[in-house]
């Protein structure tokens, strides 16, 4: 059976999405949103959500139900949080998103309960953490709309890739396109590699016009 696109994308790091990326002429690498722990990594197609400041803190709002209807299974939940001071995220929403599938979480925005979530194996990368919670402080303003990250358009149905290194995004229109870019990518630095630990000098890898 053929791989899904997922799948393909699975195989490479952000650092050799975003090298496929330059080469199609696209930015669309976030950073400052590092994962919760070093090894969590996610991949997977975006489901936006927008989120707003409520105008009288305090009142109950449709937070955190109307994000947390929205876990989908295999789906990388993509948030434009108000800010990082306010909490989006925890451990009881990475234990519900875990059992419903979804992917991965990242976050424009705060995020708390860090001791579980880093013990936990689901993958959350967000701006920063703070105890502050969004609980009658915010309200789910839109979903399933384009969003805008550190001037980075995510569009739902995107792929998202993240790792320790960054967090990236590509186009649903060129993603099948970046991944045969990335394959050749990912083979010349495994060539790269191969030669280094064969004893290959910088002058060998010069000689042979290499990029990395």
């Amino acid at each position: 059976m053929a791989s899904s696109i997922t799948d393909v994308y699975s195989m490479f790091d952000t650092s050799i999405v975003s090298d496929a990326l330059d080469k199609h002429d696209i930015d669309g690498v976030i950073t400052g949103l590092p994962p919760a722990a070093p090894a969590q990594t996610t991949v997977g197609r975006a489901h936006t959500m927008r989120f707003e400041l409520v105008d009288d803190p305090g009142e109950r709002t449709n937070f955190p139900y109307a994000m947390l209807n929205e876990l989908r299974e295999d789906r990388v939940l993509v948030i434009d949080g108000v800010g990082p001071d306010i909490s989006c995220w925890g451990g009881n929403a990475s234990r519900l998103a875990e059992n419903a599938g979804v992917a991965g979480m990242v976050i424009d925005g705060g995020y708390r309960d860090i001791p579980e979530i880093r013990e936990g194996s689901f993958p959350v990368f967000a701006r920063q953490p703070t105890p502050k919670s969004g609980q009658r402080r915010l309200t789910v303003e839109a979903v399933g709309e384009p969003l805008k990250i550190d001037g980075v358009t995510v569009n739902p149905d995107d792929l998202v890739v993240a790792d320790a290194t960054g967090v990236v995004v590509v186009p649903a229109e060129k993603a099948a396109e970046v991944a045969e870019t990335a394959e050749a990518t990912l083979r010349e630095e495994l060539l790269v590699e191969r030669k280094i630990e064969t004893g290959a000098t910088v002058a060998d890898l010069q000689g042979d016009d290499h990029e990395f």
